[in-house]
């Protein structure tokens, strides 16, 4: 072998791993590093996507304790393989950013779009040990103001889907001044009666100091 075909190969072999690590391990979506890399266009100004998506799955760890983690990394891929689905037809990207989060790049003129195919992010089925499991991916979303950060707009995504999960599992909410003011906050508690123990993500204006009632036998706590 010759110089010039080492350094070719050496080349290739370089193309190859930069490739692989720019692809998620569990999804056939992008990376957490090729998040990071489309962040810097983002904030460059140079990217082409104006929406940011944020979605986790709902009660994974519930899933998790009852199904074990294995389970979990089937419903994550299986969820990869919905997302890409719905992201492919809008011309978008969706990378895994760690765990069960997602993230979702968008333009802002295929919302409409996204929206009316985001049912099937409600509904997704996968079997593991010959049982039959669902799961859904709650999403929270923020609009570019020319003014916000790749980072400002993804924190406002996440917020958003915490709002979405207190509405409904699989909800898809969008980020607004509204929800600024009036942020989820959380209250925990312990039923005396039945012995539960009750979290929750409450609207700051509306949320009691303390929990009341048990949700599980209505008791007192």
């Amino acid at each position: 072998m010759n110089l010039d075909e080492a350094i070719e190969g050496l080349e290739k072999l370089i193309a190859e791993v930069r490739s692989a690590s720019l692809t998620d391990d569990k999804t056939r979506l992008g990376s957490a590093m090729s998040l990071r890399q489309h962040a810097r266009f983002f904030n460059d100004g140079v990217s082409r996507f104006d929406v940011i998506m944020f979605g986790d799955l709902d009660d994974f760890k519930r899933l998790n304790e009852e199904h074990t983690h294995d389970a979990g990394d089937v419903a994550i891929n299986e969820a990869g393989e919905v997302i890409h689905k719905v992201v492919e037809g809008l011309n978008g990207m969706a990378f895994r950013q760690s765990g069960d989060e997602f993230i979702i790049l968008i333009e802002r003129n295929q919302i409409p779009k996204f929206l009316s195919v985001a049912s099937s992010l409600r509904n997704i089925r996968f079997s593991y040990n010959r049982k039959k499991i669902q799961t859904a991916l709650s999403l929270g979303y923020a609009q570019g103001d020319g003014r916000a950060s790749f980072e400002e707009l993804r924190e406002r995504a996440e917020i958003a889907c915490q709002f979405a999960k207190a509405k409904r599992e699989g909800e898809c909410v969008e980020w607004t001044d509204s929800i600024k003011v009036n942020p989820l906050v959380r209250r925990n508690g312990r039923c005396l009666n039945c012995g539960a123990r009750i979290s929750c993500n409450v609207p700051k204006l509306s949320a009691p100091l303390t929990l009341l009632v048990c949700p599980c036998c209505q008791g007192s706590l």
